[in-house]
């Protein structure tokens, strides 16, 4: 994997310094500095992460003269932060309103990165952002979306890392002074940063000057490395759905009865040959990439709305309801992994089938004896590895003056998370599913049909997600005391954190009041 990043700026602005290496708080870093602005642009860290900074020319936000700091300066800070929970600190509105308003890139091993953009008023995040990402003083909302659709078209031609660096060196699309490569009477591109990023280093390459003064080898070459990961998998997989396969080994009893125009119909109903065909593809990605590249091609564009994470530390376990079926997991694993890379996900044991997720699942049998699932279950949260559990066990369904409702929660998270003390966390992912499923669904209840027939579309729906922009809301976190002081029993509490889980859209929205209690903190219900 690499990423290139082009530097606009000033012809009369100072040269920057070349990248060198920077030890700060037990951090090493790799970074180009600004004299002006004493700080940076692009820097690499050796957690394995990369932080990229774009300057936001749409908002209008300017901080004052007495408290205006350089943006650049911000990410040298971040790029010696030890561990997430120092720039989730760091991270929060009322912190940055001394910087103008930015664009923020972090990326975790080989993974698609995180975006926060700081507009000077509201921070908002978003996961596995589509690339390429661009910024322009002139015309904003027009020269980065000519340069992304140039280079994705480029791209789709010769999707090598050659041909990367080589559209950063052009004039194009149309004229130099919208190109890639920018050049104007006054500004224009000063330099050319490739980073390449492996499992144990990351390499920096640095070109100065604009790319018509560029040799074919960098000016300054750097190498980090990284602090011991964990141990990559494989990067070639075989998942593949087989519908036939599944079903004689988890319903036999049916699969026996069913005639050969049902199999193809279930095999359509299923969507076997386009799941088939996306896995193909996805198939040859590492496992960590696996939902960020699955959440790019079905076009999702994930929010979230964070005040506080939990520390790996802490063992978290976190709950979310499930309103959609399989984007749900992609969504939740993508964003949780790049935080916590041990996550491990409690879920149906069919999604062992895809190879890539088998490390993260803790296989529950739904079609069997859910019981024999049990001690497996037990010893994960035995374990100090952070837990993602969807307690409700199904998709959740329009019920009549309630809306969307995924049923009664089960109370075996919170009975185990209270025996091993962990902390836990709710979230809400805000999504639905399309008309034709709850149609579906309403339709089966109305004739008295207790097999879930809707569950068969689960497949296409994720295809086709309704919801391109799905909105996931984190709570702040529960301290095992706090969690079992919620009520006197492990039903009770599941239930309480359930009705806390629809809250929370609602609740992000409150104002401050006065004793200055942020909009995400608790309060009695």
């Amino acid at each position: 994997m690499q990423i290139l990043f082009n530097r606009d700026e000033r012809k009369s602005r100072v040269v920057a310094v070349w990248p060198e290496h920077y030890q700060q708080a037990g951090v090493e870093a790799i970074m180009p500095i600004d004299p002006e602005g004493e700080g940076s642009w692009l820097a690499a860290n050796d957690r394995g992460m990369v932080f990229c900074l774009l300057n936001d020319y749409v908002s209008t936000y300017q901080p004052t003269e007495a408290i205006r700091r350089s943006r650049g300066h911000l990410l040298r800070t971040l790029a010696h932060s030890p561990e997430w929970q120092e720039l989730d600190v760091i991270l929060q509105p009322e912190s940055l309103l001394c910087y103008a308003p930015f664009r923020l890139l972090v990326f975790v091993g080989l993974q698609e990165p995180l975006l926060w953009h700081w507009d000077g008023q509201t921070l908002r995040q978003q996961c596995a952002p589509h690339s390429p990402l661009s910024s322009s003083s002139r015309w904003p909302m027009l020269i980065p979306e000519l340069r992304a659709r140039y280079w994705q078209r480029m791209m789709a031609v010769e999707p090598s890392a050659e041909n990367q660096l080589l559209l950063h060196q052009q004039a194009k699309p149309l004229h130099a002074s919208m190109g890639i490569a920018m050049q104007r009477q006054q500004v224009q591109t000063v330099s050319i940063t490739r980073l390449q990023l492996k499992p144990d280093s990351i390499c920096m390459e640095y070109w100065d000057g604009h790319p018509t003064m560029h040799q074919a080898t960098p000016d300054r070459s750097l190498e980090l490395k990284l602090l011991p990961r964990l141990e990559q998998a494989e990067d070639r997989f075989d998942s593949q759905l087989d519908v036939r396969g599944l079903m004689q080994r988890f319903s036999p009893a049916v699969s026996h009865r069913l005639r050969r125009w049902q199999w193809s119909l279930l095999r359509w109903l299923l969507a076997e040959k386009p799941l088939n065909q996306g896995l193909q593809w996805l198939n040859q990605q590492p496992a960590e990439r696996f939902c960020d590249i699955a959440i790019q091609r079905l076009g999702l564009q994930p929010r979230v709305v964070a005040c506080r994470w939990p520390a790996s530390a802490s063992r978290p376990v976190f709950v979310c309801n499930h309103p959609t079926g399989g984007i749900d997991g992609l969504v939740l694993i993508s964003l949780l992994q790049k935080r916590y890379p041990d996550l491990k996900v409690i879920a149906n044991e069919v999604l062992m089938e895809v190879h890539q997720l088998t490390d993260r699942i803790v296989p529950v049998s739904v079609f069997g004896n859910a019981r024999a699932s049990l001690p497996v279950v037990q010893t994960a949260f035995a374990s100090d590895a952070p837990l993602l559990i969807f307690p409700a066990g199904r998709t959740a369904r329009v019920e009549p003056n309630v809306g969307l409702d995924d049923g009664p929660w089960a109370k075996l998270a919170v009975t185990l998370a209270r025996r091993e003390q962990r902390s836990m966390t709710v979230l809400h992912l805000q999504s639905r599913n399309s008309r034709w499923f709850y149609l579906l669904a309403r339709l089966r209840r109305r004739f008295g049909i207790t097999s879930n027939l809707e569950m068969l579309l689960l497949v296409r729906e994720m295809l086709k997600p309704a919801t391109k922009q799905p909105t996931l809301y984190v709570d702040v976190p529960m301290h095992p005391v706090e969690l079992t002081a919620l009520a006197d029993t492990d039903r009770q509490r599941i239930s309480w954190l359930k009705h806390r889980c629809y809250q929370l859209p609602r609740v992000y929205q409150e104002e401050p009041d006065d004793t200055v209690k942020p909009s995400c903190s608790r309060r009695a219900n």
